[in-house]
């Protein structure tokens, strides 16, 4: 939950030298990641061996009923063995060792497979994924996702509220995981709101096509194509927790179907490509990495109001004929410069 570099040394060594085990790590941390976010207000060690043993006995009795063919009881009571004996190792560490306060946000990292980022400031937040995503987290929310999407499917998951405008690739469908619904989409953009202490749970989208499905019927599907709802362009669905029903309907809130609550109006006349560049990443707290020198020669002319971040910088890269990737939350310019 706070790592340090002690901390992440000693867990790769850990996994070089049980490297057999990596597999029984890697859902273990999925269990801390869960625990924590059921009593991240007052997780006492108490709570944490409940939880633990809670887990593991419904595992066990989905097990037994056939409902978990790809775990093993076994590989359960170790990941949370493994788990027990991490929180020793995390408490060990934390009393020799001064945690710094986080700040804006927070990036959370376990051998640099992971990611998470939890927006703690009052503005939004722009979190850039490695297929030239882009997701802005409202206040109060948070996404997990992986540092390189891997072949196959793109999956991040999601508590609170965020606004996702998705790189198009129809071989890798990108899907979206809240505590309730999963929301698949090839290329397009759309806001989901799903906060744990909420009644329901909202997507609706601005462009492009969404199938929204029930989590629960999504995840027992098992390859199978489960029932759900497709969402057009203004469309919103909505999931009602005590009623187990996704409800469809009209987008009538046009604020849901914007990026960002607030405007960011910018206008560039006849001005150097970097400055452009500069005001862009301070308008959504990004890093814009370009080589100065290679881009001295640019100018640029734009106005831009309703435009979305990616849009913004796809006009500012086909202007210079430069291009853009995003590589470790920077979004990173390659030009051969203009003449």
């Amino acid at each position: 939950m706070a790592p340090t570099p002690e901390l992440d040394r000693y867990w790769q060594q850990w996994l070089l030298q049980n490297a057999d085990r990596a597999g029984v790590a890697a859902r273990a941390r999925e269990l801390v990641l869960a625990v924590h976010d059921l009593y991240k207000d007052d997780l006492s060690d108490e709570m944490l061996r409940h939880e633990i043993a809670e887990i593991t006995r419904i595992a066990e009795v989905r097990k037994a009923e056939g409902h978990m063919p790809f775990y093993q009881r076994a590989v359960w009571r170790a990941a949370a063995v493994l788990l027990l004996t991490g929180g020793l190792s995390w408490l060990y560490y934390t009393s020799h060792n001064t945690i710094a306060p986080s700040g804006k946000g927070q990036e959370i990292t376990m051998g640099q497979e992971m990611l998470i980022k939890t927006n703690a400031t009052e503005v939004e937040m722009t979190v850039l994924l490695s297929d030239k995503s882009v997701a802005t987290l409202a206040k109060g929310s948070s996404i997990r996702y992986p540092r390189q999407f891997a072949a196959g499917e793109r999956q991040v998951y999601l508590t609170g509220e965020a606004f996702f405008d998705v790189a198009k690739n129809p071989r890798q469908p990108f899907l979206v995981y809240t505590n309730e619904t999963v929301t698949k989409v090839l290329g397009t953009s759309f806001r989901i709101k799903a906060f744990e202490g909420d009644n329901t749970e909202m997507i609706a989208v601005k462009t492009g096509r969404v199938s929204v499905y029930a989590k629960k019927e999504y995840e027992i599907s098992r390859g199978a194509k489960p029932a759900g709802v497709i969402l057009n362009p203004n469309q919103q669905v909505v999931f009602n927790r005590k009623d187990n029903k996704l409800e469809k309907a009209v987008t009538a809130n046009p604020v849901l179907l914007a990026e960002s609550a607030v405007q960011k109006e910018q206008v560039f006349d006849d001005k150097p490509v970097a400055e452009a560049f500069d005001a862009l990443g301070k308008a959504y707290g990004i890093s814009i990495v370009y080589n100065a020198e290679t881009v001295s020669n640019c100018m640029i002319s734009a106005q831009f109001s309703e435009e979305n971040l990616k849009q913004r910088l796809n006009a500012i890269c086909q202007a210079i004929g430069a291009g853009y990737d995003m590589e470790n939350g920077r979004v990173v310019i390659s030009s051969k410069g203009c003449n």
